[in-house]
């Protein structure tokens, strides 16, 4: 009997972040074969055990985002597979005495290479604009939220220059080339139709009763996104074109490339508005509302005031365990705090805040102290861990079990929506239209989501504060950041309080 496995070997090439496969033939009880593959593939997708135990090697691809990575560990998971079933049979093929230690490593050089001659150095073909982008990514450490915001510009661009007719590269990218990008990003939505026969069905993606129109469809299907564009606003666009902007210093800074089209042409700032948030009233209103009569209700109110009291973004609201809840000694004696590393900065520069805990605080924490007794499903687990978990009834450990009934992050918004509405917290608030750029009035329920209470946190701080840095200790912002600017002009009490010494 034959049997070839695959191995991930151990060296990862810096650039890429990549590593080769090996292959590993065994027959009949005395052979054993290896040999190289030169074909590699990044070890995010390269699974060595499987429940727990080591297994044969597989590359396993469950993506759904059609990302230059995700495209090129497929072919290679493919072409691995088909030379695996092709050496498995052409063994037994073989006379005994032919089957040498380099049998397996000339089989994989034929399938590669054809006649070739593996050793033979050809020209290099010189790399292009989307080789250098995908190096980029290789290299560079970003959080997974910022690199995903990378991948929609890798896609977009691809789509441009599809679309476009356009090969896209260093010399060529010219600030009118710019323009012309941004132009597209804002006109994209526009290319999709509804649907008829999708019409009236329900859909789990929103905008999925769109199709491309019949010109833009095969620009589309090679490069899609997870969600049907929708209009862009000014901001998003700026965003992306900031993101670009990287790329090309990147590029500058490496030797890359002499080009800067972003020399001649300036992206403007973003426009926001004031922040909106609720006031120490207000908060306290909500949490006092009786909501017994809905649990799921009463229990993400609750939960929503923790992070009103805590200030975290909901990534790092999500991924609090009860090892987050540590005790520091103070001089007015201990004190119980949460202790987080933002995710934000979790793969830049890493800082851990440390937040105390007031008597409202506590007294939620107690309320649902229930949780560490419940069967851990933890999302930073594979699924089949997760499964076993609520299979076998598994208990999680007190330091790992979460704090809260956490649901979807996107239920987690609407009950806030709903909470506010229950509390009679409904005031009109000015917003600014994300997309149209327009000003308007809308009232505080329809715009509450989880940031706003991030943004509660920190606008009742810096009232009572005005230094950024002590509040962005509490907060997680670094040193020096610009977001506090939008938070000077935010009290309406400190204006009435000046005016009044007039």
């Amino acid at each position: 009997m034959s049997q070839v496995s695959k191995i991930l070997a151990t060296k990862i090439n810096p650039l890429s972040g990549k590593s080769e496969i090996l292959l590993r033939l065994r027959h009949g009880r005395g052979i054993t074969l290896r040999a190289k593959t030169h074909l590699f593939v990044s070890p995010n997708y390269f699974v060595r055990q499987r429940n727990g135990r080591d297994a044969p090697g597989e590359i396993v691809v469950k993506s759904r985002v059609t990302s230059p990575e995700v495209i090129q560990a497929k072919e290679v998971r493919n072409k691995i597979e088909e030379m695996c079933r092709l050496f498995e049979e052409r063994i037994y093929e073989e006379k005994p005495e032919n089957i040498t230690q380099d049998w397996l490593q000339k089989q994989v050089d034929m399938y590669i290479y054809g006649d070739k001659d593996p050793n033979k150095v050809e020209a290099v073909k010189p790399k292009s604009f989307f080789d250098h982008f995908d190096d980029y990514l290789a290299v560079s450490q970003f959080s997974v939220s910022r690199r995903k915001h990378f991948l929609v510009l890798y896609r977009a661009l691809k789509r441009y220059a599809l679309y476009r007719h356009y090969e896209i590269s260093f010399d060529t990218f010219k600030p009118a080339i710019i323009a012309d990008f941004e132009r597209f990003l804002r006109n994209e939505h526009t290319f999709f139709v509804e649907d008829k026969k999708a019409s009236g069905k329900n859909t789990k993606q929103g905008g999925a009763n769109r199709i491309p129109v019949k010109k833009y469809r095969a620009v589309f299907d090679k490069f899609p996104e997870c969600r049907i564009p929708k209009q862009r606003g000014d901001n998003y666009i700026k965003g992306l074109l900031i993101i670009l902007r990287t790329f090309f210093l990147w590029a500058n800074k490496t030797g890359k490339t002499n080009c800067n089209p972003f020399r001649e042409r300036q992206i403007k700032d973003s426009v926001y508005g004031t922040p909106i948030f609720i006031t120490d009233d207000e908060r306290r209103q909500i949490y006092t509302t009786d909501l017994t009569y809905d649990k799921r209700l009463e229990q993400q109110r609750d939960i929503f005031i923790f992070q009103c009291l805590i200030g975290c973004r909901i990534s790092d609201l999500y991924a609090l365990r009860r090892s987050n809840v540590i005790t520091e000694r103070t001089s007015k004696g201990d004190r119980k705090c949460i202790s987080y590393i933002p995710r934000k900065t979790k793969d830049g520069h890493p800082v851990t805040v440390y937040v105390p805990l007031n008597e409202t605080a506590l007294a939620i924490l107690k309320k649902y102290d229930y949780m560490k007794d419940e069967v851990l499903v933890d999302n930073r687990y594979s699924k089949e861990k997760q499964a076993q978990a609520i299979r076998e009834k598994m208990p999680a450990s007190n330091s790992d079990a979460p704090l809260f009934p956490l649901i979807a992050q996107q239920r987690y918004n609407e009950y806030i929506k709903e909470v506010f509405r229950a509390c009679g917290i409904t005031r009109e608030v000015s917003v600014i239209n994300p997309t149209t750029g327009e000003v308007e009035q809308k009232s505080i329920a329809d715009v509450a989501s989880s940031h706003l209470a991030r943004r509660t946190f920190i606008g009742n701080l810096y009232n009572k504060v005005q230094d950024p840095n002590l509040v962005g200790s509490l907060s997680g912002h670094k040193e020096g950041s610009r977001a506090f600017s939008r938070y000077r002009t935010i009290n309406i009490d400190i204006k009435a309080e000046l005016i009044d010494k007039l």
